[in-house]
């Protein structure tokens, strides 16, 4: 019989395929006014103990999938029995990505974070990925030799929510950082050798706000300069304080001319290397297709965002704006 593992709630689209190993439950921080996955639970740190159970119970079902595969003469099409069983991460050739969970699993002491990405690798030796998600206060509090320990221990790719780089919101949403610390904690992550995939919320600013969070996000990214930018657009849930403010008019949702306007802006003052991903969230459906690779696809993601503009000009507004979640208001 093969025992079952603890797996959190969320992950980053890229990670759908990935093994997931959860390290913490639910997120140290847990004020940020947007966000409504871990309202209302309490953190918890996972014993090393814990965590390598998970790990091995992983290992198990592999073994199990292979024995049977092995049986029915079709060792050669392992990752297709696994995910007709409901196991993505499992390829023919083994496993191949793994992401820790949850919010930020870095918050957990080095030694013992590391000793769970050796054990993780080793049991695994297929791995040629491991990722996590990471606030960037948390990053900026590791040392650098920190960061690099645990790069050598098999973790390569750090997820962090920059949100926004300006200053007066990530106050007023409660990111608990400032822009400053998210820059040098995402120089510090590629100083140590991680890819570094950065999110940003279109939207976040509402309808006073939009240019200075392009313009800042924009100055701050340029800064940083990392390998992904993954535009994730606001979309308030019931819960969340920004959704409260919403519904008393303390704060006004952008439309969707005016978050593209602002994507439009953020855009133009890139000067980057990285690459640029909206595609793979569901609630950036209304750009149309803004993914491309800086500075050699600048002009084509202007276009792209022009098109959507002009489009959603000639079609007008919806009659639900789309960042508002269930709010029964078409425009607040």
């Amino acid at each position: 019989m093969v025992t079952e593992r603890t797996v959190g709630p969320i992950r980053p689209p890229s990670e759908a395929h990935s093994l997931l190993i959860r390290v913490t439950v639910n997120c140290p921080w847990n004020r940020c006014e947007f966000c409504s996955v871990f309202k209302g639970k309490r953190f918890q740190l996972r014993t090393v103990a814990e965590v390598k159970d998970d790990i091995l119970a992983a290992r198990e079902q592999v073994d199990a999938i292979r024995r049977w595969a092995e049986q029915a003469g079709l060792g050669d099409r392992l990752g297709d029995i696994a995910r007709y069983n409901g196991i993505p991460w499992l390829e023919n050739d083994g496993v191949k990505s793994a992401f820790l969970q949850d919010a930020d699993s870095l918050i957990m002491k080095t030694e013992p974070l590391s000793e769970i990405v050796a054990f993780l690798c080793e049991t695994f030796p297929t791995l040629e990925r491991v990722c996590s998600y990471a606030r960037g206060k948390t990053v900026f509090r590791k040392k650098p030799e920190e960061l690099r320990r645990l790069r050598a221990a098999g973790l390569s790719r750090l997820h962090i929510g920059l949100e926004t780089g300006d200053d007066e919101l990530l106050a007023r949403v409660q990111k608990g950082t400032t822009a400053d610390e998210m820059v040098q904690a995402g120089r510090k992550a590629i100083e140590a050798g991680f890819e570094l995939s950065e999110y940003v919320m279109p939207g976040l600013g509402g309808r006073e706000g939009w240019r200075q969070h392009a313009e800042n996000t924009a100055r701050v990214l340029n800064a940083i300069n990392p390998h992904f930018i993954r535009l994730r657009s606001l979309r308030l849930s019931q819960g969340t304080p920004l959704y409260e403010k919403a519904k008393q008019g303390e704060f006004h949702v952008n439309s969707v001319e005016g978050v593209l306007l602002e994507i439009r802006r953020f855009i133009e003052d890139l000067e980057v290397t990285s690459e640029l991903i909206t595609s793979d969230f569901a609630s950036n459906f209304f750009m149309g297709g803004v993914d491309g690779k800086f500075p050699e696809d600048k002009e084509k993601l202007l276009k792209s965002i022009d098109r959507a503009l002009a489009e959603w000009r000639r079609t007008g507004e919806p009659k639900r704006n789309p960042f508002l979640g269930s709010l029964n208001q078409s425009v607040v």
